[in-house]
């Protein structure tokens, strides 16, 4: 493992720039961070760069090292390895990593249940819609213009292995939602006043789920795609649920649909 000591050697310069969105578009590459992280990434084969380990954590790592030398593997200098991790308590592993391509005309023709979110600010919030549509087998996250980036060091930690998991669409506006119209799908807008419910609907069919910001709702480019909109009954004296959350009970609700004949 060679060990990596000046704040100018290339590596460790192209990982400080990887924790900008600018970079990581122009490079195509992102961090991931901690030890179920990259563990699960080595383990799953997921294409991987190169991996950054704290000096001071040589010792810990150094079975995972063995086992997968074929890759190239750096021993950073402590206090240059603390420029890198963006985790509040850095544990010592860091591998970077491609961003999955992927290719919107696979979406036709398929019989697939997707998450569209419009303006998602919150990487946080991205992270852990991206996490539960990975545990309830969403086929793919779609991200309007307006959406945090889903390979931010957070979002990233957020979605705890979801991201190398479940394919990510970006930029994705009316035409490439018309698209999936043309194709057969539906597509259902949340909605806080909406006449139904999200458990009046046919989720077995294929199916766009659109999650506006809590702020604003649903952007008024993709509003008028939808097909349909619904609402998650609530308490009324609760003004709104957060985004992850009502994601969930939906994403739940279309699970359960797709899984009936499990649950009979």
């Amino acid at each position: 493992m060679k060990k990596i000591a000046s704040k100018d050697n290339q590596y460790i310069k192209q990982a400080i720039s990887l924790k900008n969105r600018k970079y990581r578009t122009r490079e195509q590459m992102f961090l991931l961070e901690g030890k179920t992280m990259v563990s699960e990434a080595l383990q799953s084969k997921h294409p991987l760069v190169r991996v950054l380990v704290d000096e001071a954590y040589r010792e810990e790592y150094q079975a995972l090292y063995e086992q997968f030398n074929h890759l190239q593997w750096l021993e950073i200098e402590s206090r240059l390895f603390k420029t890198i991790a963006d985790m509040e308590t850095p544990q010592g592993i860091i591998a970077v990593a491609p961003i999955p391509r992927t290719d919107f005309e696979q979406l036709i023709g398929q019989n697939a249940s997707l998450i569209l979110l419009d303006q998602i600010a919150d990487p946080g919030n991205l992270g852990t819609i991206i996490r539960t549509a990975w545990a309830l087998n969403i086929d793919a996250v779609l991200l309007s213009a307006g959406c945090t980036d889903s390979f931010s060091p957070k979002a990233v930690r957020a979605s705890m292995g979801g991201i190398l998991n479940v394919p990510v669409y970006t930029l994705v506006g009316d035409r490439e939602i018309e698209m999936l119209k043309a194709a057969g799908y539906q597509v259902i807008g949340t909605a806080l006043n909406a006449r139904t419910t999200i458990f009046e609907n046919d989720y077995q069919k294929p199916t766009v789920i659109v999650i506006g910001s809590e702020a604003r709702g649903i952007s008024p480019e993709i509003k008028p795609c939808c097909d349909i909109f619904s609402k998650i009954p609530t308490n009324p004296k609760v003004d709104s649920l957060n985004a992850a959350v009502a994601c969930a009970i939906i994403i739940m609700e279309v699970w359960k649909q797709r899984n009936s004949v499990l649950l009979s």
